[in-house]
Formats: structure tokens, C-alpha cells, sequence
């Protein structure tokens, strides 16, 4: 019988942020161009350095998920109260609704700057679909959504209900996540050439598969025996999250907000979802509980 110590996943992901994030916070400081975001340098040491470490944090975690993927996640707890599952995501939902604020925000700058008579050449519609504007609508409609889930998700969480009744609410997430990386593929700029605007999309990818498979598995739509995918997707999606959100925060704190791509701005929601998967993560490897016989992972 083979027994997995869920401690594995996180000893991988803590090394992963321990080495990416300082090493991101140095590349913002001398490869990165203040404000536009490119690269000065692409042959610079840091670029391959960064990726290697970026794809072996990303791959481990679906090897282990796939070689135990019949261990990982199988305790069934419903009914048991977690008061810190149900603050993280009311944190969570909060985020998401300064996410929809700020989208709300840009759709209403583009649609302000059409009627001002800024691109009377074209359509509207046309207009506002090729600058993006649509899908940051949508975005933070699906935003304001998925918060209403994450606060019914809370207070399940906190009362011990069961939060498989909310099927429908369970996917509006997945919605977010696909207008959130909708706009930033609008973007006339490489994201080979702009390595915030690479990260981004990566963490929203990873952050879509990880909120397909937690939707399944909570409201119990053929989500048996994808438990293995929350593991697999959800450490990639919260480093990136990580990685999209302390380095920025560092270099401001330093005095060079200028470094910031100004299409890349700090996003609360980006560390509101982290907290989020590793909380999904931990209660659900029960590392940190004192392990009875039903609780053994094996296959």
C-alpha cells in the first residue's frame, strides 16, 4: 500500500517562493524597463534562471499529483466547522469586489473615451471589443458574482454547512478567470517581451483549472477522483499569485513604484486567492491534524 505525506507539496512550494520571489524583486530592479515592463535584456542570466526555476515549480506538483492522485484529498468533511476557512474567503470575496471595481473603472474610462469622440472612426461595439473594454465588463461582473459565492462559501465553511447546493455559483469563478485573461490577450504587446503580462497570464491559467476542478469536487458534479487536480494546478496558480503580487509590493515599498508596469498594477485579489488555495490545500491534505485511521492516504 503507498502512502503519501501531503507535506511534499508544500515543502516544493516553499522553496519555490523562497527562490522566486526575491529573484523576481531583483529582475524588476535591473532587467525589467520602469513602467513599460520589457525586458532591457534578454540574454540577461536572470531570464533563463527565473523560468527554470518557474517549470520545475510548475511540473513537480503535477508529477506527485499524478503519481498519488489516488491519495490526495479523499476525507470527506462535511459538517465540520473551519471559522479560519470561512474568514479567508470573505477575504477572498472582498478582493474579487475591488477587482470588480477597478475593471468596472477601466471598462468606464474606454467607454468615456468613445464617447468623447476618441475613435469615431469605428463602431462602438467594435471599439470596445478590440480595446478590451468588453471583457473587463464582464470581468468584473463574473467578479462581483464569484464574490457572492466565496461569501456563501465563507459562512458554509463557518457553520459547517455543506456547500454543494451552490452548483451554480460554484463556476462563476471559472468565468472571472477566462474575462480576466481575455482583456490582457487584447494587449498589442508580446508577452514573450513583457514578463509581467507573461505571469499574469500563467497565474490566471493555472487559476482557471484549479477553479474547475474546486467547483466539481464542492458541489459534487462528477468531482470524484479530481482531487488529485486541486494539487496539481492550485500550488502553480498560488506561486504565480505570489509572484504577480510581492514583488511589485516590494519594489514600491523601496521607494520604485516606477518600475511597475503600469498595465500590471498591484491587484489585492491576487494574494485574497493565494491565501485561498492554500487554505483548499491544507485543510485538505490535513497536514497540520493529528491523523487517525481514516485519514491515511494510500491507494
Amino acid at each position: 500500500m503507498k502512502k503519501v505525506n501531503p507535506f511534499m507539496f508544500f515543502v516544493v512550494f516553499i522553496a519555490s517562493v523562497v527562490l522566486a520571489l526575491p529573484f523576481r524583486v531583483y529582475q524588476l530592479m535591473v532587467n525589467v524597463e520602469a513602467g513599460t515592463g520589457f525586458w532591457k535584456d534578454h540574454g540577461h542570466f536572470s531570464v533563463p534562471v527565473l523560468y527554470v526555476i518557474l517549470a520545475l515549480a510548475t511540473v513537480i506538483p503535477i508529477l506527485l499529483s499524478l503519481i498519488y492522485k489516488n491519495g490526495l484529498g479523499q476525507i470527506d468533511s462535511v459538517g465540520e466547522k473551519k471559522p479560519v476557512g470561512g474568514v479567508i474567503s470573505v477575504l477572498f470575496a472582498a478582493g474579487l469586489v475591488v477587482n470588480a471595481i477597478v475593471r468596472y473603472r477601466d471598462f468606464s474610462d474606454l467607454y468615456f473615451s468613445y464617447t468623447s469622440g476618441a475613435a469615431v472612426d469605428q463602431p462602438m461595439m467594435t471599439y470596445l471589443s478590440k480595446s478590451g473594454a468588453i471583457a473587463m465588463g464582464l470581468e468584473a461582473f463574473f467578479a462581483v458574482v464569484s464574490a457572492i459565492f466565496f461569501l456563501l462559501l465563507g459562512i458554509a465553511f463557518i457553520t459547517g454547512k455543506d456547500p454543494s447546493e451552490y452548483k451554480l455559483l460554484a463556476i462563476m469563478p471559472v468565468f472571472w478567470s477566462i474575462f480576466r485573461i481575455m482583456h490582457r490577450f487584447m494587449r498589442k504587446i508580446s508577452f514573450l517581451n513583457v514578463s509581467d503580462l507573461f505571469l499574469e497570464l500563467a497565474m490566471i491559467v493555472f487559476l482557471l483549472m484549479f477553479f474547475m476542478a474546486f467547483a466539481q469536487v464542492t458541489a459534487k458534479v462528477n468531482g470524484k477522483g479530481l482531487e488529485w487536480k486541486l494539487f496539481a494546478y492550485g500550488l502553480p496558480a498560488a506561486l504565480f499569485c505570489l509572484l504577480c503580487f510581492v514583488p511589485r509590493i516590494v519594489v514600491a515599498i523601496l521607494g520604485h513604484s516606477e518600475l511597475i508596469a503600469s498595465d500590471s498594477t498591484i491587484e489585492i485579489v491576487d494574494v485574497t486567492a493565494a491565501a485561498f488555495v492554500l487554505y483548499v490545500l491544507i485543510d485538505r491534505s490535513k497536514v497540520f491534524r493529528k491523523p487517525d485511521k481514516k485519514d491515511l492516504y494510500s491507494e
